[in-house]
Order: C-alpha cells, then structure tokens, then sequence
C-alpha cells in the first residue's frame, strides 16, 4: 500500500529513500495488480523528488575549507573547492 500524498513531504531524507527502496523492491517483484503497481510507481517518484531536494538543500548548506595560493583556508560553497586549488 502506498503512503498517503501528504505524508510523504514530512519524511526525512534517510526515512524516504528506505521508503523509496522498498517501493522499488516490490515494483521489481513483478506479482502486484495494476492498480497497485501504478500508485507505488507515483509514490516512488514522489519520493525520488523528495530525496533530490532533501539533497538539493544539504548541499547548498555544506561549505568547505580549502588553501588558496597563498595557503591561507578560505571557505567555499561545496562543489566549488577545485576553482581555488592551484595544483603543481
């Protein structure tokens, strides 16, 4: 049975993708009615939507700590660290 719409926006990110891995799992067992096989395959993507903004989100909150040329740490948004290494 899948979760009701409005549920799933309240899961946590950990809680939605073992929710997601368990819709896959049985999608892939192949022995569900239509019906049923149709609303897991929405709750599913639901769900992955969810998870890509949970992690979305996570990412924009992460920074790090990098050296620059003059080997000073400076903080950088994630994903942006190799723009100010210089390497050799």
């Amino acid at each position: 049975m899948s979760l009701p719409e409005p549920e799933v926006p309240t899961l946590k990110f950990e809680e939605a993708l073992a929710r997601l891995e368990a819709v896959v799992a049985r999608l892939e067992g192949g022995e569900l009615p239509l019906e049923e096989a149709l609303g897991l395959f929405e709750e599913g993507v639901r769900l992955t939507r969810l998870c890509t903004t949970r992690l979305e989100e996570a990412e924009r909150k992460v920074s790090l700590l990098v050296r620059d040329e003059e080997d000073a740490l400076r903080e950088v948004p994630f994903g942006e660290e190799e723009e100010g290494r210089e390497d050799g």
